[in-house]
């Protein structure tokens, strides 16, 4: 077995790493042995306590052009003619620097001392945030490591699609990161105003074994969504695909090596899941008929997908840098026309025009409307968790040093229309952006510095406000529009559930013999086996978890 990194220790390496060597059984000895948490579930108004009491931010003056409803975040068109300044004093006081660790899926910005946007924030900010940028494609191995070693910074970024990953994470989170509960919950949030606006579900989702630790990135609606180059699909003559079988069709017309142009990038990790829903597999549980509960693995869906992601590998028409690299980065290919469709986040679409606009005025990128695996299949969309990241503060530290790492968060969080929340996402006018016919345009110095950084230390709630992109604004409202009227009920809504670590620690064993059969690395035939291992080495287990939880809320 390979040793864990110098300085950590062996059996605290093994005990928070759970998602490779103690679920698939290849530890032997004491490590192995240890009981393994069993998950918690909390019904969300018992969790009321911990949290904020929500205190809804109106920012004067601003008021969308596309209004928000259930599932669908609110728009605005144009900048406002004033920004409001929603926090008067610097919240760094000390003079002492502020550590953080952050991904980032794009290019590294230059350093202190050498980013003038970092130099901006940190002005108003009245003291240095030291960022350790970590690629986010390979995030959760260096979040391991740091959770194993226990030196963590003062805030750190952590996702949610990682920390399921990680059998003992709860254990390790209640260790090395702080209660904020003392500072925030109830009225005591009304301190950090930008903060108490944030959904109260969203807070709920940061609470670790009964203990409120995480500043909650309030997630957009909807988990994944079809992005493509539709200035290619013009440029071609092709129509719009409405189902996964359309997709393939149009794999074998627009692949062309000798272009350097492949169809999809459907291979990784976010893009997989897009093509699993396309079919009509469960996010995670479905309640049957009978009134149990199946997991994707287990449905007709699921081994739909499955079959269908083969013959795209196969086919030729995936992106050999994808083929070759499970973390392979898709936006790069994708923004500089390498490949044509593929799966990622909501947010992706901006971030791609902010990158690839610049340098290619023609640049035109859709989302495909919410479509089945076949023209005859039904169209389900997945439900997001309220929270789909968390910025953790380090525990230990005084009080007053944790309120002033709070009133940086506060900071960062400030929504549309405030000066706060434009310095975070654009940098300086002048500088960095500049603004004509009303919209925001990013400079070269702009697009080279003003990475996204200080975002990743708070949340805020959902918006859509890029309009310096040409359509946009309504197109995401209208995206998100027709994907709520296809929302599959999740059983286990309003209710907070920590994964069981067994389940959590076969999480990447099983996803990792998934992806070897998409590339033909396994035959097919052997996903039957992989499922019966997940049920037997803790997936029945986390079945009876689950639905015991579904049964004690009225749900089964």
């Amino acid at each position: 077995m390979t040793p864990p990194p110098r300085g950590v220790g062996r059996r605290t390496f093994l005990g928070l790493l759970g998602a490779g060597a103690l679920a698939a059984g290849g530890v032997t000895g004491c490590a192995a042995k240890k009981e393994l948490p069993k998950g918690t579930a909390v019904a969300a108004d018992k969790l009321k306590s911990l949290v904020p009491s929500r205190v809804p931010y109106t920012v004067p003056g601003v008021t969308p052009d596309l209004p928000g409803a259930e599932f669908v975040d609110p728009g605005f068109l144009s900048r406002p003619a004033h920004f409001a300044q929603a926090v008067t004093e610097k919240p760094i006081t000390s003079g002492k620097e502020i550590t953080a660790m952050t991904p980032l899926w794009g290019k590294v910005p230059p350093g202190l001392g050498h980013n003038s946007y970092y130099d901006a924030v940190n002005e108003r900010l009245g003291g240095v945030v030291r960022f350790n940028i970590q690629d986010g494609m390979t995030y959760g191995d260096k979040l391991k490591v740091v959770l194993a070693s226990g030196d963590v910074p003062d805030i750190m970024c952590i996702p949610q699609w990682e920390l399921i990953k990680i059998a003992h994470f709860t254990e390790a989170a209640n260790k090395l990161f702080a209660d904020l509960s003392p500072y925030l919950a109830g009225d005591r949030a009304k301190a950090f105003p930008m903060l108490a606006a944030y959904d109260t579900a969203a807070w709920e989702y940061g609470v670790f074994g009964g203990v409120l630790q995480g500043i909650p990135w309030q997630n957009s609606p909807y988990p994944f969504l079809t992005l493509f180059r539709q200035d290619i699909l013009d440029e071609l003559k092709l129509p719009v695909p409405k189902s996964g079988d359309d997709l393939l069709t149009l794999g074998r017309e627009l692949t062309d090596p000798r272009k350097k142009r492949w169809a999809f990038g459907f291979g990784t990790r976010t893009g997989s899941q897009e093509i699993q829903r396309a079919f009509g597999s469960p996010r995670e549980w479905r309640k049957k008929s009978d009134g149990t509960l199946i997991y994707k693995y287990e449905t007709p869906e699921f081994e739909q997908h499955l079959e269908f992601m083969v013959k795209l590998f196969s086919s030729g028409y995936m992106h050999p840098d994808i083929v070759a690299n499970l973390d392979a980065n898709p936006k790069e290919p994708f923004g500089s026309g390498q490949l044509v469709f593929y799966g990622d986040g909501p947010g992706a679409w901006h971030e791609l025009y902010g990158t690839y606009l610049p340098d290619n005025p023609q640049l035109k990128i859709a989302a495909l409307d919410p479509y089945p695996g076949t023209a005859a299949g039904k169209t389900i969309m997945w439900r997001n968790e309220p929270a789909g990241m968390f910025a953790m503060i380090k525990k230990g530290l005084s009080e007053d040093r944790t309120r002033e790492i709070l009133g940086v968060a506060n900071w960062c969080s400030g929504p549309f229309g405030t000066i706060e929340g434009d310095l975070v996402f654009n940098g300086v006018e002048g500088r960095h952006y500049v603004v004509k016919n009303g919209q925001v345009q990013r400079t070269a110095l702009g697009e080279k510095e003003a990475q996204p950084t200080y975002m990743f230390l708070s949340g805020r709630p959902g918006f859509t406000s890029e309009a310096q992109y040409p359509g946009y604004v309504q197109a995401m409202h209208g995206w998100q529009t027709k994907a709520s009227t296809f929302l599959e009920n999740d059983p286990f809504v309003g209710i907070r559930v920590e994964t069981p670590s067994k389940m959590a620690g076969l999480t990447s064993p099983t996803e990792d013999k998934l992806h070897e059969i998409y590339r033909g690395k396994r035959p097919v035939s052997e996903w039957k086996q992989v499922v019966k291992e997940w049920q037997e080495q803790g997936g029945n287990e986390a079945r009876e978890f689950y639905m015991k939880t579904a049964r004690d809320n009225g749900r089964l």
